[in-house]
């Protein structure tokens, strides 16, 4: 008797926690747009963006642009592709600021932690140290 009264607390407290960790499922849908980043915390340091943030656009043809700004006019210098699978975003890019013998094709995999109308929280996956990107639309 005293295992299963054991038993019955340790159960609800797990499945709590693990309804509290669902994973976000995304469509193409959802992210498709012009996003703003405005916070990018790194190894728990939370870095504000300043004046000029970066901006990412992603189409819903599966085109993808991330312009950094610079004095008030936003220079799309990575251009590529992406696709969305369960609550990631893989993208596949090239710099094209980099002269063209040290350009090559350079894949980013995004893990959607949050979304809403208002904004998006994604963590970098294979990041070190760890990176996670707040954006706004």
């Amino acid at each position: 008797m005293r295992c299963i009264l054991l038993f019955i607390p340790l159960f609800i407290f797990s499945a709590i926690k693990i309804s509290a960790q669902e994973p976000v499922f995304l469509y193409r849908d959802d992210i498709v747009g012009r996003w703003t980043e405005y916070k990018r915390v790194v190894d728990s340091m939370e870095k504000t963006v300043g004046e000029y943030p970066d901006t990412y656009i992603f189409r819903e043809n599966g085109v993808f642009h991330k312009g950094e700004a610079a004095e008030g006019v936003i220079v799309f210098n990575i251009t590529g592709r992406y696709q969305v699978d369960g609550n990631r975003i893989k993208i596949t890019y090239v710099n094209y600021l980099l002269n063209k013998a040290s350009r090559k094709t350079t894949t980013l995999e995004l893990e959607v932690l949050s979304i809403s109308d208002e904004g998006l929280i994604v963590r970098i996956l294979a990041s070190t140290p760890e990176c996670k990107i707040y954006f706004k639309r």
